[in-house]
């Protein structure tokens, strides 16, 4: 099990379980200071491990100048305590082995029982040395002195070489005992002066112990939180996983969704004209080729943008919807319209767009494929000079995807076999919507046309009827 494999509380309350001490895997922890999962207890000593191994080799080099200092002082300050060279001579050397031995890859492997080991062997030579300069009248283990040093390795067990309280405790109790044995031997003790210093050193030795307890204990209730953390995140990035997956899936069925009903609604439309469903394939794909062509040109680059080149080319299907409203006595006339009938035939614009419109009323929100049908369903006769219908807009009042689908429209209506006349040829049909340019459709429309009338072609006999 790694570290990112814990299990998360809150997962379990999700399902209605209750959480206990195994099913997390983390706390509570016990008073030994061990997590009650055997699997997060050994990713702590993992964690433990490499991080405070070179923090312990630093610990011991920091003994070495706290040592020296020791050394240094009572020369300076106390020359007559001949026994102090020993400082240098057995305890420096002891450290000095002891980080070197901690490069070894046993040490390594063992390095928390190694360390401790050197420093209750260090704490023997210490007291050694004490009781040495006691022999010879100075400051040794019977002066503060000694109690000090006992203080300092204490804290040097507990807390400032790092290892854990396991360890540390075990070390932490030998030097106490040396020390107590120590003072036993120390020349000029009475009974009563030892029961003293003894119920100071274990009280002392007592406080050392506990700040080591408390110093482990918030080093694992914070990998507990760590790992935690880190495993909601995890958790949670595969949920956000899941749900990109499932909204993807959902959205994919929307656009599909929304692409029949397009299909739809423009095969209901054919059903009643003489067009047929590849007229509305041919439009679409001029309609794109169009916008691709003048995406690059500064007056059309804000807004043909690819997303809404998309849109143009699924919804431009729906232009002539409202033809569906028209009389079949008119839509279906072989010859030309009067004028009356004429008139009649222009209000499938308005028919189209308030069909749409009123659709998205119903659905009480804005939909942006929608917009775009209904621009293209009311405004697609328009005319660059304003005579079109039904608003007679001119220039660029006129929507932009509308003076589009001007241009395919009527480049496939002359070149389209229809019962009421022949298929007219490309060049000529060309001809024409070249000479409408600047009256009845925008000149750069116009113009990108023309750079692409061979694309057009292919496109015509690709979807010929």
């Amino acid at each position: 099990m790694s570290v990112l494999d814990h299990p998360i509380a809150w997962r379990a309350q999700r399902s209605g379980k209750a959480v206990t001490a195994d099913q997390s895997g983390a706390l509570p922890l016990r008073a030994k200071l061990a997590f009650a999962g055997a699997a997060y207890e050994r990713n702590f000593i993992q964690y433990y491990h490499a991080f405070y191994y070179r923090y312990a080799q630093c610990s011991l080099a920091v003994g070495m100048i706290l040592v020296f200092g020791d050394f240094l002082v009572d020369h300076l300050a106390l020359q007559n305590e001949t026994a102090n060279i020993y400082r240098l001579q057995l305890c420096l050397p002891i450290l000095a082995i002891g980080i070197a031995y901690s490069f070894t890859s046993t040490a390594k492997r063992h390095w928390q029982f190694v360390m401790s080991g050197f420093i209750v062997v260090l704490a023997g030579s210490l007291f050694w040395v004490l009781l040495e300069i006691d022999a010879q009248g100075g400051m040794g283990l019977s002066s503060w002195v000694g109690i000090l040093n006992f203080v300092f390795l204490e804290f040097y067990c507990f807390v400032i070489l790092g290892v854990q309280f396991r360890y540390a405790l075990p070390s932490g109790l030998i030097i106490l005992l040396m020390f107590e044995s120590a003072m036993l031997l120390a020349p000029g003790k009475d009974g009563n002066t030892f029961f003293y210093w003894s119920y100071h050193v274990i009280t002392l030795f007592i406080l050392a112990a506990g700040i080591g307890w408390w110093r482990e204990f918030l080093l694992r209730k914070d990998f507990s939180a760590q790992t935690a953390l880190t495993a909601a995140k995890d958790f949670l990035k595969g949920q956000n996983g899941l749900l990109e997956i499932e909204v993807e899936k959902r959205t994919r069925k929307i656009l599909d969704t929304q692409d029949v009903t397009i299909e739809i609604l423009a095969s209901l439309a054919e059903t009643r004209d003489n067009e047929t469903g590849n007229h509305i394939r041919r439009t679409q794909h001029y309609v794109r080729a169009l916008a691709w062509q003048l995406q690059p040109h500064p007056a059309f680059a804000a807004y043909l943008v690819d997303h809404q080149i998309d849109i143009l080319f699924k919804y431009a299907p729906l232009h002539d919807i409202g033809k569906v409203g028209i009389p079949d006595s008119i839509l279906l006339k072989p010859g030309k319209l009067d004028r009356d009938e004429f008139e009649i035939m222009k209000t499938h614009t308005t028919l189209g767009h308030n069909a749409i419109e009123n659709a998205e009323k119903r659905l009480g929100t804005t939909v942006e494929f929608l917009a775009c049908a209904k621009e293209i369903a009311l405004n697609h006769h328009e005319k660059w000079n304003g005579s079109g219908y039904p608003n007679q807009l001119a220039g660029r009042v006129i929507p932009i995807s509308a003076r589009l689908m001007a241009v395919a429209d009527v480049y496939d209506a002359l070149t389209s076999r229809r019962v009421y006349k022949d298929a007219m040829p490309h060049d000529q049909a060309i001809a024409i919507i070249v000479e409408g340019r600047g009256s009845h459709f925008d000149p750069d429309v116009v113009d990108a046309f023309t750079q692409i009338t061979g694309e057009f072609k292919e496109i015509a006999g690709r979807y010929a009827d």
